[in-house]
């Protein structure tokens, strides 16, 4: 039972059978009754607060001053001094960087864009746009735009993630996007992950195993003349001196996305197609019919190639 500060001990005693009471009253209010769901804690909002506008402008100014130089390490440390500054004025002074014509300078802003944690749905929105252009061709800028765009769990970019990690040549921005997937915990980015992977239907492979599925995909399934046209399309790109990577890299992270998103393993796009098909109801988008029609076709072609096995 909690006691009122200004009340002493005496007031306390008098008072203390009728707020136990009452305490008691409001908590049986409050439990639903049997059959009704459970009412959900409102969330807390942890956003760190925003600086006056007034604080902005002057900081603002002063970066403008500083990031007149030609000296990078300067000019990064404007950046670093600004972003102190938590106000929608400087999102938007960063958002004009964005077009900067210095690859570096627009990977800083996009990395620095993150902690405008003050209005993530703004920051996360000008980044969204920014991607979504295509115009933006620098790798390294596109696989941190993924990163901030995770970090500021910018879900209305889930779309536009997709379509970018589907098209774009470099496996790093892809593995990225997926990775920004698992931190939105949000199933609606089940559907772009299921078109992912269907492009690479192949089984998936670790360290001290292998694991070599039969999907019911058209065309082959040999896992290692997919690996070895994949690394052939990917292997000659290496960042920060990273190994070539490989298609079982890239499918592991798909395991590891939807794993996240729906707490089962999973092991191939058929897995994905029928556990959508058995939670149509709770997810967040209606369900396309290419879905059923294809795990019907994949099924359908898995267990011809089962019975052809078992007569051979």
């Amino acid at each position: 039972m909690a006691r009122s500060c200004g009340l002493g001990w005496v007031a306390a005693g008098v008072f203390g059978v009728a707020a136990l009471l009452a305490g008691a009253a409001a908590a049986r209010a409050d439990e639903p009754r049997p059959g009704e769901p459970k009412k959900e804690e409102p969330k807390k909002d942890d956003r760190p607060p925003a600086a006056s506008d007034e604080a902005a402008k002057q900081a603002i100014a002063r970066f403008d001053m500083d990031f007149r130089t030609s000296d990078m390490g300067k000019r990064m440390n404007a950046l670093a001094s600004l972003v102190r500054t938590r106000n929608d004025l400087v999102t938007d002074r960063l958002g004009k960087l964005l077009a900067h014509p210095e690859p570096e300078i627009r990977m800083a802003v996009v990395m620095v864009m993150a902690d405008m944690k003050h209005n993530p749905e703004k920051a996360g929105e000008i980044l969204r746009l920014m991607m979504a252009s295509g115009k933006e061709k620098e790798d390294e800028v596109m696989l941190n735009v993924m990163l901030s765009l995770g970090n500021l769990v910018h879900v209305k970019a889930i779309d536009d993630m997709g379509e970018v990690i589907l098209k774009h040549g470099n496996v790093f921005v892809k593995i990225e996007g997926l990775k920004a997937y698992a931190k939105m915990k949000d199933r609606a980015a089940l559907l772009p992950i299921l078109d992912l992977w269907l492009v690479n239907p192949q089984g998936y492979s670790w360290e001290g195993g292998e694991v070599t599925v039969d999907t019911g995909a058209p065309g082959t399934e040999d896992q290692e003349a997919a690996e070895a046209a994949y690394k052939q399309k990917y292997g000659n790109q290496q960042r920060h001196g990273a190994p070539p990577t490989m298609l079982k890299t890239y499918i592991q992270q798909i395991v590891k996305t939807v794993h996240e998103l729906t707490g089962v393993k999973m092991e191939n796009p058929s897995d994905l197609m029928r556990w959508m098909v058995e939670h149509e109801a709770e997810l967040p988008f209606k369900l396309p019919g290419k879905v059923k029609t294809t795990l019907k076709e994949w099924e359908e072609r898995a267990a011809k190639r089962k019975k052809d096995k078992e007569k051979k």
